[in-house]
C-alpha cells in the first residue's frame, strides 16, 4: 500500500471544493437574478441557476486543480518539495523552529 503524504505547500481538494461551492452560490444568485430580471419567469431562472451551478462547480475545479501545477507565479517556499507522512505537531513545529533558528534561517 502506497504512503499517503502531505506536502508543505498547494491547496487540498476539499479547499478548492469549499471556494467553488461558495464562489458558485454568489454567482449563481446573480445570474437567476438577471434571467428573471429579463424574462420574469421563475422557473427559466431556477432552471438555469441550476444547469449552471454544476457545469461550473466542474469547471472551476478543474480549472484551479490545473493552475495549482502551473509553478508560474507562486513563490517557492524552500521546503515545499518535502512529502511529510502526518501533519506537524506543536512540538514539532518547535523542534524545526529551534534547528531553522541553528543553521541560520531565522533569527
Amino acid at each position: 500500500m502506497a504512503k499517503k503524504t502531505t506536502k508543505l505547500s498547494g491547496e487540498s481538494h476539499t479547499r478548492t471544493i469549499a471556494k467553488a461551492i461558495s464562489w458558485r452560490a454568489l454567482a449563481t444568485l446573480t445570474t437567476m437574478t438577471i434571467v428573471f430580471l429579463f424574462t420574469k419567469r421563475i422557473m427559466l431562472s431556477l432552471g438555469v441557476g441550476l444547469a449552471e451551478i454544476i457545469a461550473k462547480i466542474t469547471f472551476y475545479y478543474v480549472h484551479e486543480r490545473v493552475w495549482d501545477k502551473v509553478s508560474w507565479g507562486k513563490s517557492k517556499h524552500p521546503l515545499s518539495k518535502l512529502a511529510v507522512k502526518r501533519e506537524l505537531e506543536p512540538e514539532d513545529m518547535e523542534v524545526i523552529k529551534n534547528k531553522l533558528k541553528e543553521l541560520g534561517y531565522m533569527d
